[in-house]
């Protein structure tokens, strides 16, 4: 059985800046999202999706700035 090959992330700094700014991007509009929504459910959808994206392009992007072109 033939194994399919895990997509990699982009190669080089403007590739990984590029995502990490997509995953800010996104996190920015779940959380945009859950203030126009009048339900409890909306701060729990604020407060885990939306960070967790948030967090992991900022981590992301820390990350790239620190190991540079490698």
């Amino acid at each position: 059985m033939s194994r399919l090959p895990l997509p990699r992330l982009r190669n080089g700094l403007p590739g990984r800046l590029r995502v990490s700014g997509l995953l800010i991007a996104s996190g920015l509009a779940v959380e945009l999202a859950t203030f126009f929504w009048n339900h409890p459910v909306s701060f729990f959808l604020f407060a885990v999706p939306g960070a967790v994206l948030i967090s992991g392009g900022m981590l992301l992007y820390l990350w790239s700035v620190v190991t540079g072109n490698e």
